[in-house]
């Protein structure tokens, strides 16, 4: 089962308990422009690493999720891709961002 939607939908759980697919992605649009507002006004300082942007998603999705800002738990997929195993997401993320530390094979 998967722990961000409600039971048999796939409405991801949210902070206003909102279980209609249109009025949840209005509501989140709304929030997520503030938030992306006050990005644009002081924009956050960083290494772009995948902590950095750990935080810059639970900024913008604070209002509403209460998982924003944490690697999610399982494998999603869109239109049938399946986007990077939850298990690597951080190692993904350092390597797209230039940020991987591990010695060179």
């Amino acid at each position: 089962m998967d722990r961000y939607v409600y039971p048999g939908t796939s409405v991801l759980r949210n902070l206003r308990d909102i279980r209609d697919p249109e009025l949840l992605s209005e509501f989140e649009a709304e929030a997520t422009a503030r938030r992306l507002r006050q990005l644009e006004n002081k924009p956050p300082a960083g290494a772009f690493d995948s902590r950095h942007l750990q935080a810059i998603h639970r900024h913008i999705f604070q209002d509403v999720y209460d998982w924003a800002g944490e690697f999610r738990a399982v494998n999603i997929s869109e239109s049938g891709d399946l986007f990077a195993f939850s298990e690597h997401i951080v190692s993904n993320l350092d390597k797209r961002t230039g940020r991987d530390r591990r010695p060179p094979e």
